[in-house]
Parts: structure tokens; C-alpha cells; sequence
């Protein structure tokens, strides 16, 4: 039995390192690569909006504004990420807080990323964020302002930042936003949205958002009666950038290159085994 375990122990070793490697990414690693469950994220926009001047019925100057998407994780039902998010637009120049912004509390799968109905106090659907290991197909995206998912469409791969990145684009017109202010009028909704995803982390470096509500006081005239277009400030263009390489290098080491030279080191170990069983 000595004996034996000498001449083969190469080759035990060898299997042990093979196996661990899988189990590492196919049962730890995924794991790990879950939203984690005190997630934490500001988003930071500037920009301008534009609103009805009802006095006029035309649309007032543009006022250049800054917006912040606060999300904070308040905690887990069922493996459900529960997500607080808060928008806030504020007046760049005079800083006070405009009547624009949004409270809402709701679920997301955390390894998919996706929203979950059933949990919060909206149901939403759609994705919540991109995947990691995100393809060239097209994704739905829950919009809060259309309440409703919309279609974010592959567009091309280019450079950006240094990094390779997944262009995609929302660009729908006319949907159906109900009624304005309990008035019955029509309301509906254009929304142009550009993202640029690094692939592999599903991390967003870039986003603009233009979006157009209108209301039709009578058939066939349509009045915009809110305009807004704002896009990452270049912090948090350098700030996803920076967090899109370290989350690309920890993934592309935990379960590509790790995983690779585990299974060759192991694979060469098992080779020296069988080796040395044909030369005792």
C-alpha cells in the first residue's frame, strides 16, 4: 500500500487540484460574484431639465442641474436584495432641491441582477443593472419615470477609457405614460438612453439620458411639457471606470487564469503519477 501510494501519489494530488478547481468555480465563485448584501453606490449626473411654463404654455430656459441616484442595500428575504434608492435633482447653480426626484424601495436577483417582483413596494421588471459576463443581445430595463421596461438594445463594441466596452442604446418614442396630473389628458413619453458596459464586470462606465414628456390637449398635437438631459459627471466616469478594471481583473482571476493553471498544474501532477507507475 506504501508502495503503491509512492508511485501514485503524483496523480492523487493531481485529482484533488482538478477537482478543487471546479468546485471553486462552479460552486464558491458564484457566490462570490453576488451583489453583495451591504451594496452601496451614488451615482452622480449633471445636466439640464426643462419644464412647462403654464403661464406661457411654452417650455421655460433650460436650468442646468445635478442629480444624484443614492442606492444602499436595506437588506435580504429570500436571497432577494432589497434596494433603497433615492434620486434627487438639485439646481446646479443655487443648489436648491427641484421637485423631480423619487423614493422607492425594491428587489433584485443578485446574481443575475435582475429586478424581482413581489418584494419592496414597487414591482419591478427588467434588469436592474448589466450582467457580469454581459453579451451582445439586447436587455430590458425598468425605467422609473415610464414605470415600465424598456428595451436596451446592442449597438457596437468600441474602446473607451482604455477599456473594451459593449455599447448599448434605449431609443423609444411615444410610450404610454397614462394621464398628466389626474387631468385625463394623454401623456406619453420619449426615452434616449446611451450606456457603455465593460463586458465581463457588467459594470457601467457611461450614460447619458435624454427624456421628453409630452402631453395631447387634443388629437394629433403633442406639447412637451418636460425635457431632461443628463449624463455621468466625469467622476463617476472615472470612478466606474476604475471599478469596472479591478472587478474585471478579480473575475478574470478567480475563474478564468486561477481556474486554468490550477487544472494544468493538476493535470501535469496526474501525468507524473502514471509516469512513474510505468517506470516502478
Amino acid at each position: 500500500m506504501t508502495r503503491l501510494f509512492k508511485r501514485w501519489w503524483p496523480s492523487f494530488l493531481g485529482t484533488l487540484l482538478v477537482a478543487v478547481a471546479l468546485i471553486w468555480v462552479y460552486v464558491f465563485f458564484p457566490v462570490m460574484a453576488k451583489l453583495p448584501a451591504d451594496y452601496e453606490q451614488n451615482y452622480y449626473f449633471s445636466g439640464t431639465v426643462q419644464v412647462l411654463n403654464s403661464a406661457t404654455n411654452q417650455l421655460n430656459p433650460a436650468m442646468p442641474v445635478n442629480v444624484i441616484r443614492a442606492l444602499k442595500a436595506s437588506g435580504l428575504e429570500d436571497d432577494v436584495l432589497l434596494m433603497d434608492q433615492k434620486i434627487t435633482f438639485t439646481h446646479a447653480q443655487a443648489g436648491t432641491e427641484l421637485p423631480f426626484g423619487s423614493e422607492e424601495v425594491y428587489g433584485l436577483d443578485r446574481t443575475t441582477r435582475a429586478n424581482v417582483a413581489g418584494y419592496g413596494d414597487i414591482d419591478r421588471t427588467g434588469q436592474f443593472t448589466f450582467p457580469a459576463n454581459t453579451q451582445k443581445q439586447d436587455y430590458p430595463f425598468w425605467s422609473a419615470t415610464a414605470h415600465q421596461s424598456l428595451t436596451a438594445k446592442f449597438v457596437k463594441e468600441e474602446t473607451y477609457q482604455g477599456l473594451t466596452v459593449y455599447v448599448f442604446q434605449v431609443d423609444q418614442k411615444n410610450i404610454n405614460l397614462g394621464t398628466y396630473a389626474n387631468t385625463g389628458i394623454p401623456q406619453t413619453g420619449d426615452f434616449l438612453i446611451n450606456i457603455k458596459v465593460e463586458p465581463v464586470s457588467g459594470v457601467p462606465v457611461y450614460s447619458d439620458t435624454t427624456t421628453t414628456l409630452k402631453i395631447s390637449p387634443a388629437p394629433s398635437v403633442s406639447m412637451p411639457i418636460f425635457i431632461s438631459t443628463i449624463a455621468y459627471t466625469t467622476e463617476t466616469i472615472d470612478e466606474m471606470v476604475s471599478t469596472a478594471e479591478s472587478t474585471k481583473s478579480m473575475i478574470m482571476w478567480a475563474s478564468v487564469y486561477a481556474f486554468w493553471i490550477i487544472i494544468g498544474v493538476g493535470i501535469v501532477f496526474i501525468g507524473i503519477g502514471f509516469f512513474r507507475s510505468r517506470t516502478a
